[in-house]
């Protein structure tokens, strides 16, 4: 069983809303992980972002806005999907509307090590798995 944290972030020069920003968490396809938790996909219509799996309230203040620290199972040892991936998405809780995908791609994989780690150091590993 692989239980992954994703230490808090700051993203610095914020200047969208000071108030009612999430960061979603979607799951792209499904998957049972190894813990057994079952993910049902979230994103099945590209032109809508479906049901939502996670929701974290983020803050803002002054020009820096800090996202929670973020807990998710493993999908690469998934026992059904090991292809399985997620997607974040900065959300606007006041109007009900995307604000913008967070990271530098719009999907990521979670290996179940390490057990610790950072938005940067998720997204630098998918990178790294790119031919």
């Amino acid at each position: 069983m692989a239980s992954i944290t994703i230490s808090s972030a700051n993203v610095a020069g914020w200047q969208g809303n000071s108030t009612g920003v999430q960061l979603r968490i979607y799951t792209n396809s499904s998957f049972t992980a190894s813990s057994g938790n079952l993910y049902p996909q979230t994103m099945g219509n590209p032109a809508s972002l479906g049901s939502f799996y996670q929701v974290y309230s983020c803050s803002v203040s002054g020009s820096t806005l800090t996202l929670p620290p973020v807990h998710l199972d493993s999908t690469t040892d998934s026992i059904d999907n090991p292809s399985a991936t997620f997607s974040a998405v900065l959300w606007d809780s006041v109007s009900g509307k995307p604000i913008q995908v967070f990271g530098t791609e719009s999907t990521f994989a979670l290996a179940p090590s390490p057990t610790t780690t950072s938005w940067g150091n998720v997204f630098a590993a998918d990178l790294d798995d790119i031919d």
